[in-house]
């Protein structure tokens, strides 16, 4: 899927770049993208980027203190979503999304066979774990 570059705009149709920077002007932030974003769009993203890179602190010990509080917000914040997670999502009628993670934890019955997991579908509905 085609990657854009925040900073100069380039559409790339594939990720090589996200690790190694964008060859036309050296940005690191991709937007992953089917429909590029318009200029304002993406100079706005990157300067929320870049907002919510900013470290503070002037003294090494003060980086590694806004370093921390970043780290628990967003633990914190993973918490929250990962209660919100679905096992199952119905993308359409025959497609499904599943978090085979999420099912586990659930005491869903799966079984991993040769690259393939596969799902004892009575034991999703059966409430028992």
């Amino acid at each position: 899927m085609p990657h854009q570059c925040l900073k100069c705009g380039k559409v790339y149709k594939d990720s090589r770049y996200v690790f190694e920077g964008c060859p036309e002007c050296g940005g690191k932030s991709f937007y992953y993208t089917k429909k590029p974003l318009n200029e304002e769009k993406r100079k706005k993203l990157l300067e929320e980027i870049e907002k919510d890179d900013m470290l503070t602190g002037e003294t090494l010990d003060d980086i590694f203190e806004d370093i921390r509080k970043k780290k628990e917000a967003a633990l914190k914040e993973a918490e929250k979503l990962k209660e919100k997670v679905e096992s199952i999502h119905v993308k359409e009628a025959g497609e499904y999304e599943i978090n085979v993670r999420r099912l586990m934890e659930e005491g869903s019955i799966i079984i991993y066979r040769e690259g393939t997991y596969y799902i004892y579908l009575p034991s999703l509905f059966s409430g028992k774990k």
